[in-house]
């Protein structure tokens, strides 16, 4: 009979698979680079197979790392909440957990989590309330919510801050639009153009509209229309271009009228977090709830190095 994987092998390579590189996976583990080769080495022995590719200096997965990458999302996840549940106090099942949520995590990822988080705590309860940015920011703050997850988090001492992914913002637009017929998008290609957004107020919406202005140029007209579906169709009858994060608007934009586009000299990166009280220690089921993000978030998390 072959023996079970070693989880510290699968830690080991879970982070050079998702750092895709010796120095920075080293770093995060707080051990020598000869360490973790030795590691890798010992572990593709063990399964009879190359979980990477190494032209030159470069680290690829291999089909079979591929595949292991993506189980060891859920056994690590699984490993670190038993022994959060060991280590951790009773639990009370009929507890409730608060959070703040940003609306574009609310619509497509959490409701992935919350199934999954239900079936860990079938007698607690998820109360997640969606909200703009600053106000999950002040829900947090009067302590009206365990935990928030918004974009862009504040440098704040007394807030702890949990990566989760990053995405950028591209634009949408119908391809017999001359944006969408265009070779190349520039901020001045958005000059005296109509934007698409779906609330005027957001964090993400000012700060569009902050560097359109800090950048010498204006629109023709912003159009609060309430939501992704409405963008995409708004877009489709010609009336204007949208700036959003593709997978935002999932399988709406999946059609051949649209096109995406990259501002090319423009970077509107977001950050994405949870965040928490530092001075409050998180309960097992807000870490349970940090860790469904954190494998949920996987998926949206655009990194090139994951190949």
């Amino acid at each position: 009979m072959k023996e079970p994987i070693d989880s510290r092998q699968l830690q080991i390579f879970f982070t050079l698979a998702k750092t895709g590189n010796l120095s920075d996976a080293a770093k995060e583990l707080g051990i020598t680079n000869s360490a973790i080769s030795h590691s890798i080495h010992v572990l593709e022995e063990s399964l009879g197979t190359k979980l990477f590719h190494r032209p030159g200096k470069v680290l690829i997965l291999s089909e079979q790392g591929h595949y292991l990458a993506k189980e060891a999302t859920s056994i690590l996840t699984h490993m670190y909440n038993i022994r959060s549940v060991l280590a951790g106090p009773i639990l009370d099942d009929h507890t409730t957990l608060r959070v703040a949520v940003g609306y574009n995590f609310m619509s497509r990822p959490l409701p992935d989590v919350m199934r999954e988080w239900q079936q860990c705590f079938p007698k607690a309860t998820l109360a997640a309330q969606a909200a703009e940015r600053d106000a999950c920011l002040n829900l947090l703050k009067n302590d009206s919510v365990d935990g928030a997850i918004l974009v862009d988090p504040p440098e704040d001492a007394s807030l702890e801050q949990v990566p989760l992914f990053e995405d950028s913002l591209r634009v949408l637009v119908s391809s017999e639009n001359s944006l969408g017929r265009a070779e190349s998008v520039t901020m001045r290609s958005l000059h005296q153009k109509v934007l698409l957004v779906s609330r005027m107020h957001s964090h993400t919406t000012q700060k569009v509209l902050s560097e359109i202005r800090r950048r010498g140029f204006s629109l023709r007209d912003c159009v609060e229309v309430g939501s992704g579906q409405a963008i995409t169709e708004m877009i489709k009858a010609g009336n204007g271009f949208a700036l959003v994060p593709e997978w935002t608007l999932g399988t709406d934009a999946d059609e051949g009228s649209l096109v995406w586009k990259t501002i090319e000299d423009a970077d509107f990166t977001r950050k994405w977090a949870y965040i928490r009280k530092a001075s409050a220690p998180p309960s097992f089921m807000s870490r349970t709830f940090l860790r469904l993000c954190q494998r949920v978030c996987e998926e949206l998390n655009a990194s090139p190095r994951l190949v």
